[in-house]
């Protein structure tokens, strides 16, 4: 059988390539744990500046395997607890991940794999995605995906998608932020990550490191105590060793000479 997850590079940036078109990618036991692995080995890999989450087939991803979630009532309490880990895992990981993530969203995201697109900066799609929420029409709620959409999407209409699992188009996505880009075909979708992996691979690797994990930081503090503890994550950037590179690079009318030493 072919691998779960397919990685390939286009530039500086990682595709991971969720590979079970002909069951809709679904996140089971296995492909979830490849992604996690892919997505581990690319946050570490020097010459990886950004990681792409794309999907062969007709479906982005369906979410969780039915098959194996129909018999977790027959588990235990801590296994079916753990059922989900490597899914966590990742949402975790995505937290705290030095390195920009974007999807690459050709089809329908659903369920699981709408929170998949949401643990990712930006969600780039074409006019094939559409992304729901459909738990509750199987006895479930999409719990796990809470953590990240609720900071994607106004909680409102979240909570609509959950209650009712009624789909949410590529346009209303758009319109609400959570895509970035509507991409005409699969064509422009990989032109415009092609785009995105270079303005990464432009900036300074620890301006986005230590900047992207700072933004989760502020943007959940009231406003008082977020500038406060702004000016502290500044000295990060005042005393480190990129602003003086891109600054003098600036004004040599030069491209500064980026080192990354931490991967």
């Amino acid at each position: 059988m072919s691998d779960p997850v397919v990685v390939s590079r286009r530039g500086s940036m990682a595709v991971l390539t969720l590979n079970r078109p002909e069951s809709r990618n679904p996140l089971d036991l296995e492909l979830s744990t490849a992604l996690l692995v892919a997505v581990r080995e690319a946050m570490v890999d020097e010459a990886v500046r950004s990681v792409a989450i794309a999907a062969e087939g007709l479906a982005f991803s369906a979410g969780g395997d039915l098959r194996q979630m129909r018999h977790l009532a027959e588990s235990s309490a801590p296994a079916a607890h753990g059922w989900p880990s490597a899914i966590v895992e990742l949402h975790q990981l995505a937290l705290q991940a030095p390195k920009p993530l974007v999807a690459l969203v050709d089809g329908p995201a659903y369920a699981g794999g709408m929170g998949l697109a949401g643990i990712c900066d930006v969600v780039l799609a074409t006019p094939r995605a559409s992304f729901a929420l459909p738990e509750v029409r199987i006895g479930l709620f999409p719990m796990i995906v809470v953590a990240h959409l609720a900071r994607s999407l106004p909680r409102k209409v979240l909570l609509e998608m959950m209650m009712t699992g009624q789909p949410l188009s590529v346009d209303d996505a758009y319109r609400l932020g959570f895509v970035a880009r509507v991409c005409t075909d699969t064509k422009a979708l990989y032109a415009e990550a092609d785009r995105y992996a270079s303005w990464f691979t432009d900036a300074a690797p620890d301006a986005i490191r230590l900047g992207r994990k700072a933004f989760g930081v502020l943007a959940d503090m009231p406003a008082p105590q977020a500038l406060d503890a702004a000016q502290l994550f500044n000295l990060a950037f005042f005393l480190g060793e990129e602003l003086p590179e891109g600054a003098g690079a600036f004004l040599d009318k030069r491209r500064p000479a980026w080192v990354d030493d931490d991967g």
